[in-house]
C-alpha cells in the first residue's frame, strides 16, 4: 500500500499517503439477475486509463469482472443508484451511457439506442416484468414508458400533477412511482402515485422505495408515519424499530430494503446512530434477525444469494454476496472499492458512540475517531445536507488525517437524519442557527470530557456543513483555532435564485418564507457576519462549475473576510463542481487543508508528507 512516512520521535509508524486514499475503483449499484447467475455493477475509475463509469458484470459464484459494452455509462454515487436494469430474461440490461441515452445492452456486447432525450436527464429505467417494456424518468419531473420493440416512441404517462417523480416499478401491468410537490423535499411529505392516480398517501409522512413482492402476492415500503422511517407491508404489519432502515433521497434508486424469492421474508438495513447492522424479518412470525453488522445498501435477493454493497469504519467499500441457505448467512466479496490492502493498517479505527444533552434537553449524537498516536488535533467534521448524516461508512479521507495524528468528531446536529422524524424536523425554520448550537454544544462536550484543546481544534465541513462550520467559528471563536470549508453555503437567500431545480424550494422547510429567509439569512449567513467570522483563520475551497451552491458565495465571502481584516486562503479549482472529481485538484485540496492545518493549529505535525 502506499503510505508516506510521518516521523516524530515517538510516533515512526507510517502515515496514510494522498494515493491510498483515492485509489481504486468506486462501486456502486450492484444487482442479481433475475435467474439469479449474475451481477452487475456499475464502477468507476477502475484504473488510470478508464477513468468513466463502466457496467461490469460477473458469475455469482466468481469474481472474474468483464466489460460487457464499448461505452462509459451514467456514474452513481454512495448507495444511490437508477443508472440500469436488468433485462426479465438475464439476457443484459436496459442502462444510461454517459450522453445520457437509453440503451439496450446484451451480455454478448451487442447494444442498440432505445431512446434519448436532447438537454434533459433520463434515470432509473425499470422493465417490466414480462420485458416489453421499460419506464424512466426524464428530469425527475415525467415518467415514461417505452416499448422495447419500438425504440424512440416513449409515451408519458404521469398527469403532471406533482412537482417532481421518481423510482418507477411496475405492479399488473401498471406502472407505480414515487412523488412530491414543493415546497416539501421526499424526506418531508412525497406519495405512491400511479397511472390511475394517487395510491398511498398521508400529511406530513414520507412514503419511499415501493416494491412488489415475488409473485404479485404483497407489496411493501418504507415510511416515517410512526415517527421512524420502518419497512411497512401492505397487509398491517410495520417493521417497529426506533431505528431508521432508509436514508434521504438525494439520488434515485436507493434500495435499502428487498424482498426475500419466496416473499415470506424481508431483509432491511437499520441504521443504529450513525453504525449500520443488516436485517431480516420473519412475516409469519414478526421475528427480527440480525445478520451483519456494517452499513449495506443496494441490497437485491435471488435465490440463496442476497448481494450488497458493504461498508464500514475498517470495512472498504465493496460487493458482497451473502449465501442465505446457510445459517452464519456465509458472506463472500466480489470486488472491492480500493486496489490497495487496508488489513490492519492502524489508522483504521472504530469510532466512539458520543451522546450529548444539550441546552435545552435534546439528546444530541456524534461519532469520535480517535487517533491511535500522539494526538496533534480535533477535526470536527460537519456533514452536509442539512438533512443527512455521516454513517459509519469506509472514509479513507479520515484515515489520511487519523494517520497523521488528528482524531475527527463526526457531529449529528437535529436536522440530521438516522435519529427518527422528529430530531430531523426540528431544523425547519432553524437553519443556520440550530444546527450550529448543536455542534457547539456537542464540540464543547467532546472538547472537555477527551482533553482536547480549543487551539488544537479545527471545523470543517462541505455545503450545507460549510455553513454549519462557518457559524460556529463566527459565534465560538474561542472554541476552534482554525475553519477549513469547501463549497459552502454563505448566503442563504441566494441559494433561493441560483440553486439547481432539486433544491430550488428547499428552503422553505429550513427557513420559511421568502421573506423570513431573507430576515434570517441576514442573522444566520457568514457572508453577514464577516466582522465576527474574521478572528478565525479560514481556508476556502470552491469550483468555479459548481450548479448547486454557485461559486461567487466563497468569492463574496472572501472579499468581506479580507475586508474585516480576516485571515484567509482561498483555492478556486476550475472545471470542478460541487464536490471535487479531478486527482489534481483532490490532491491540491489536500495538500492546502495541510498547510493550513499546521500553521493555525497549535499541536502541528513534525514532519508529513503526501
Amino acid at each position: 500500500m502506499p503510505y508516506a512516512r510521518f516521523v516524530t520521535e515517538s510516533n515512526p509508524r507510517v502515515a496514510v499517503a494522498f494515493e491510498a486514499v483515492v485509489a481504486g475503483p468506486e462501486v456502486g449499484e450492484p444487482r442479481l439477475s433475475p435467474d439469479g447467475r449474475w451481477v452487475a455493477a456499475i464502477v468507476a475509475g477502475r484504473d488510470a486509463t478508464a477513468p468513466d463509469s463502466r457496467l461490469l458484470v460477473t458469475a455469482v459464484d466468481d469474481t472474474e469482472w468483464r466489460e460487457p459494452a464499448d461505452f462509459a455509462v451514467r456514474s452513481v454515487r454512495g448507495l444511490g443508484g437508477g443508472t440500469f436494469d436488468w433485462l426479465a430474461d438475464s439476457s443484459g440490461w436496459i442502462v444510461i451511457d454517459r450522453e445520457g441515452a437509453l440503451r439496450i445492452l446484451r451480455r454478448d456486447g451487442e447494444s442498440r439506442m432505445l431512446h434519448s432525450e436532447t438537454d434533459r436527464v433520463i434515470s432509473s429505467p425499470c422493465v417490466s416484468p414480462d420485458g416489453d417494456k421499460v419506464a424512466f424518468v426524464v428530469d425527475q419531473a415525467e415518467i415514461r414508458v417505452i416499448e422495447i420493440d419500438r425504440p424512440g416512441v416513449a409515451e408519458r404517462v404521469d398527469h403532471g400533477d406533482f412537482d417532481f417523480v421518481i423510482d418507477p416499478v411496475w405492479w399488473n401491468g401498471r406502472v407505480i412511482w414515487q412523488a412530491w410537490r414543493v415546497p416539501f423535499m421526499p424526506w418531508d411529505e412525497s406519495a405512491i402515485v400511479s397511472t390511475d392516480g394517487v395510491v398511498m398517501a398521508a400529511p406530513q409522512r414520507q412514503i419511499q422505495q415501493w416494491r412488489l413482492a415475488p409473485g404479485g402476492s404483497e407489496f411493501a415500503w418504507l415510511d416515517d408515519a410512526s415517527g421512524w422511517l420502518n419497512v411497512v407491508v401492505g397487509s398491517g404489519v410495520r417493521v417497529g424499530e426506533a431505528a431508521e432502515h432508509g436514508g434521504p433521497q438525494w439520488g434515485e434508486r436507493q434500495r435499502s430494503w428487498c424482498w426475500s424469492p419466496d416473499g415470506r421474508t424481508i431483509a432491511f438495513t437499520r441504521n443504529e446512530e450513525g453504525f449500520g447492522r443488516l436485517c431480516t424479518f420473519d412475516l409469519a412470525s414478526g421475528r427480527v434477525v440480525e445478520r451483519a453488522k456494517a452499513v449495506h445498501g443496494q441490497v437485491s435477493w435471488v435465490g440463496d444469494r442476497l448481494c450488497a454493497l458493504r461498508t464500514g469504519g475498517k470495512t472498504p467499500t465493496q460487493i458482497v454476496v451473502y449465501d442465505t441457505s446457510t445459517d452464519d448467512w456465509t458472506r463472500r466479496s466480489l470486488l472491492v472499492s480500493s486496489s490497495v490492502e487496508w488489513a490492519d493498517h492502524w489508522s483504521l479505527v472504530e469510532p466512539r458512540l458520543v451522546r450529548v444533552t444539550a441546552a435545552d434537553g435534546a439528546t444530541l449524537f456524534a461519532r469520535l475517531f480517535e487517533s491511535p498516536i500522539e494526538s496533534r488535533g480535533l477535526l470536527c467534521w460537519v456533514h452536509g445536507g442539512p438533512t443527512d448524516q455521516t454513517p459509519v461508512s469506509f472514509q479513507p479521507r479520515f484515515n489520511y488525517w487519523i494517520s497523521r495524528g488528528y482524531s475527527i468528531l463526526v457531529p449529528d446536529h437535529r436536522g440530521s437524519t438516522g435519529h427518527g422524524r422528529a430530531f430531523t424536523t426540528a431544523m425547519r425554520g432553524e437553519w443556520g442557527a440550530l444546527d450550529s448550537r448543536d455542534v457547539i454544544e456537542i464540540l464543547r462536550d467532546v472538547q472537555r470530557n477527551y482533553g482536547f484543546a480549543p487551539d488544537a481544534t479545527a471545523v470543517l465541513g462541505a455545503s450545507a456543513g460549510g455553513l454549519t462550520a462557518l457559524n460556529v467559528a463566527a459565534t465560538e471563536p474561542t472554541l476552534v483555532a482554525a475553519c477549513l470549508v469547501s463549497y459552502p453555503v454563505a448566503d442563504i437567500a441566494a441559494l433561493d435564485g441560483a440553486t439547481h431545480r432539486f433544491e430550488a424550494h428547499y428552503n422553505r422547510t429550513l427557513m420559511g418564507s421568502e421573506a423570513e429567509t431573507a430576515e434570517r439569512s441576514r442573522l444566520r449567513s457568514p457572508i453577514h457576519r464577516a466582522e465576527e467570522l474574521s478572528r478565525t483563520p479560514v481556508l476556502l475551497l470552491h469550483g468555479d462549475a459548481d450548479p448547486v451552491v454557485s461559486v461567487t458565495q466563497s468569492r463574496d465571502l472572501v472579499s468581506a473576510l479580507r475586508g474585516a481584516g480576516g485571515v484567509v486562503e482561498y483555492v478556486e479549482f476550475a472545471g470542478e463542481g460541487h464536490g471535487f472529481r479531478g486527482l489534481d485538484a483532490k490532491r491540491d485540496e489536500y495538500h492546502a487543508m495541510e498547510r493550513f492545518l499546521s500553521g493555525h493549529l497549535r499541536n502541528r505535525p513534525v514532519a508529513s508528507s503526501s
